[in-house]
Parts: structure tokens; sequence; C-alpha cells
């Protein structure tokens, strides 16, 4: 027995060691932004828990599928379109590939691509996503395997995808409702006119989605590509800027679909927040959420909240709506949550957040080129300080042209955290995940790793399984920089 003691104290010591060992390395490079930028590209980072699917692909992929799909594009604007006779701006999309200067103007109207400030980044950002609109849902697959390969190259395992799985349908359905009618009495009509179908429709493209992801990386071969072994869930895209009847109808199918598909894992509202819809709809949003949450006990929320900043609504648009949606709507998650500090008696809130462990979605680089907030005005520290969960996340990397590395960097530069600060953002983003199944913190089954006991736990939990993953990952990384 005191042998055993003895082992398990000699292993702690040594790994231990093995992390004071890469925590030093970290700080040697914090002034060298270039070696830096390595040891965190090659640092396990758990999963990315907020990322927008259609905006975390890069515009030169869109260029290659829009030519592919025989559109056109309104070089007026630009955006790819349906090809019309009587336009008199539009080329056809696959000029693009031969045209190197209308290649360029595709790159950078889709995304933030040589942003050099003569425009309002806001606005910059959020229009890119109507100029692709037109291809995101017909390659859903396509734009899925980019993803997954390409975080895996940076050793994220881990992702929560969010789009509209239902591509459409919930929206359509949603205006045959009478206005104004009742929430009981909607989610009624639409459970009796076509909510199945949608949820059939929705699941089918997951289906086909992954499918496609294991074909394309050639999953089944004898050389894999990187992303075959990584673990991906999807989140169920509502839109809270839409007519109300329409906002809830997304709202029930994401409900029904996550309690029908356990592929979903949750649901989240997006558009930008300081839009007039999602400012003049918020207190409805809230209510929808307060009735239907307790009819679907079990499946997560996250809300994009506080992705604002002074001057961009009336004071008042910046007091309640990261209080709200933890208290009234029940987030599990908060995405942004810029504006913690100019919330109503923030921080009791924070420590509220802090006690229900009610995570934040930090996205650096979104936060700066949207809001213009960073550094010392960003609340990342304020958030670590209070005990408020964090995770790093990307938000719409393919747009912002960042990647997951980027966000650790600027977490390590612009604010100061340490290789154990990392550490913990990484451990936080498979613990606060929406993942099925017990963490596996909350048993001592896995205390020796090879015991049939563990062995029996990680079968029954998909979490587990990917924090076992994650540790031994971080344990090989942190062995390699002692070598």
């Amino acid at each position: 027995m005191l042998r055993k003691l003895f082992v398990i104290l000699l292993m702690a010591t040594a790994a231990l060691a093995d992390e004071a060992s890469t925590a030093a390395r970290l700080e040697s490079l914090r002034e060298d932004p270039l070696l830096l930028r390595r040891f965190l590209e090659q640092m396990p980072k758990g999963g990315d828990l907020h990322q927008h699917l259609s905006g975390t692909v890069y515009a030169e992929s869109y260029v290659v599928w829009a030519a592919k799909d025989g559109l056109c594009i309104d070089t007026a604007v630009p955006a790819y379109t349906q090809c019309s006779a009587q336009s008199e701006t539009q080329v056809p999309a696959a000029q693009a590939l031969t045209d190197s200067v209308l290649y360029g103007k595709m790159l950078d109207g889709l995304s933030m691509r040589q942003y050099r400030g003569d425009e309002s980044g806001h606005d910059r950002f959020f229009a890119a996503f109507g100029r692709f609109a037109a291809l995101s849902r017909e390659h859903t697959g396509e734009m899925l395997a980019e993803v997954v390969s390409r975080f895996a190259r940076e050793n994220v395992d881990y992702i929560e995808s969010l789009f509209g799985q239902d591509r459409g349908a919930a929206r359509n359905l949603g205006r045959k409702v009478q206005p104004g009618t009742s929430f009981a009495d909607m989610r009624m009509f639409l459970l009796q006119n076509g909510a199945a179908d949608v949820v059939t429709v929705a699941r089918k493209t997951i289906d086909d989605a992954e499918a496609h992801i294991r074909s394309s990386l050639g999953c089944s071969s004898a050389s894999p590509q990187p992303g075959c072994e990584s673990t991906v869930r999807y989140l169920f895209e509502t839109h809270r800027a839409f007519p109300r009847e329409q906002l809830f109808a997304e709202l029930l199918i994401g409900f029904e679909l996550a309690r029908a598909d356990s592929r979903v894992v949750g649901l989240n509202s997006v558009q930008p927040e300081d839009s007039y819809g999602s400012m003049t709809g918020f207190d409805e949003l809230m209510r929808m959420l307060a009735y239907l949450r307790p009819l679907y006990p079990g499946v997560p929320v996250t809300l994009h909240a506080g992705e604002l900043a002074a001057g961009m609504v009336p004071p008042e648009g910046l007091q309640n709506h990261i209080r709200d949606s933890v208290l009234i709507a029940g987030a599990e998650r908060i995405g942004h949550g810029v504006d913690i500090a100019r919330e109503r008696d923030a921080l009791e809130l924070l420590r509220t957040m802090a006690s229900r462990k009610v995570a934040v979605e930090v996205c650096l680089t979104s936060n700066d080129v949207i809001l213009g907030v960073r550094g010392k005005q960003h609340p990342l520290r304020l958030y670590v300080r209070s005990g408020v969960p964090v995770v790093l996340a990307t938000d719409d990397p393919g747009v912002a042209r960042n990647d997951m590395t980027t966000e650790w960097q600027r977490a390590v530069e612009e604010h100061g955290m340490t290789y154990a600060d990392l550490k913990r953002f990484a451990r936080n983003s498979i613990e606060y995940s929406f993942l099925e199944g017990m963490s596996l913190w909350s048993t001592e089954a896995c205390r020796d790793e090879s015991s049939a006991a563990c062995r029996t736990f990680l079968e029954g939990s998909a979490k587990a399984r990917v924090q076992m993953r994650l540790e031994r990952r971080l344990r090989e990384f942190e062995n390699a920089e002692l070598r």
C-alpha cells in the first residue's frame, strides 16, 4: 500500500514538473510572437464551442463552389447570386477563377481580408454572410469537412458547430401561424402541422454531412486525414430578429430536434444584437425560452448576449441582456458577454455566473473586429478574476481570417494569460460543452486509467472520452516540451 502511494506521489510530482517546465517555456516565448505561435499551435486546445459554420469557412472555398454550382457574381455588391439575363452587373462565378482582380474582390467582399478600417468593421463583417448565403446551405458536408480538418491540424479535437440543420424549413412552417397566437397554441399548431417532418429533414442534413466528412477525409482509408478522430456535435440556429411566429417555430424545432437526435446538443439564437429586431424582440425571446425550457428538460441553451459596446445602443440596452439570458432563459453558456461591466449589478451577476458555472465563450478577434473592443477594454480578465468559467472560441474565423491559435495568442499577448490559464480554458471547453454523458471529473473511476471501472465509465460517456483524450494529449505535449 505504501509503495503504491509512493508511486502515485512520484507520478503526480513528475506531472507537476512537466507542467511547470511547459509554463516556463511559454514565459520564455512571451515576447517572441513567431515562436509563441508555434508553441500554441501545437498545444492541445480541447474544443471550440462557438463557431458559426458558414462564417468558419474561408472565402476561397466559396469561390470554387460558386463556379461549380454555375452561379453568378453581382459585381456591384459583390455577392453570389442566381444568374439573371436581366442583370447588367452579373458575371459568371467561374470568371473569378481566371480573373485575379475579381478573385481578390470576392475574397475581400466575403471577409475582413485587407480590412483597413476605412468602413465600419461591424457592417462589413455582417454583410459578408448575405453575400455567400446562396452557397452555404448547399455545401454543408464540404463546409464541415473543411472546418473539422483545419481545426484538427491546430489540435482542436471537439467542435460544436452552429447552423440551421432544417435548411429554413422551420421558418417556413412558422409563416403558417396566425400572428398573435399564444405560445401554447403555437406549439400545438406546429406539432400537428409538420414539425416532425422538419425534424426529419434536419436529421437527414446531418446524416448526409457526416457521410461526406468521412468520405472526403478518407476516414476509412489506410491514411485518414486530420479530423477523423475529432468529435463533432451541432447546435441548432434560431434567428432572434425574425418575426415572432417564425422565431418561435425555430425554437420549437430546435428543442424537438435535440430531443430526437443526440448529435444536436443544444440551440442558440443569432443575428446582430444591436439590430432593431434583436433589441425590440429581446424580452419576447426570453419569454419564449422561459416557456419552452421546462417542456424540454435536459436540452441546453447557449445565447449570444452582451455582444455590444458603448454607443452601439442606448445605455439602457447594455444593462440586462446577459442578466436576463442567465436568470430568465436559464442559459448554460453565454456567447461573447462583452458588455458585462455595464450590466445592472454587474458584480452580483458575475458571482451568480460563477456559482452557477455559466461559462462565457470569449471571441477576442471577433470582439475586436465587430465591436472595436480589445486589450484592457475587454472583460476576459474580469471573468477570470471573478471565477466565471471561460472558454476561448473563434466565432467566424473564415470571415475574420483568423483561427483558434490566434485566439490563444491574443489571450497571452494582450491579456497576460499564463500556461495554467490556457490549460484551464482547454479543460473548460470540454467540461462546459454540451457533450452527452458525465464528466471525467465527476468520478474516481479513472484514477487508474487502465482499470475495468474506467473503461466501463468511458464507454458510457462521450464527454468523459473526449476529456480523457485531452488529458492524454496534454501530457504528451508537456512531456515533449521537456525534450
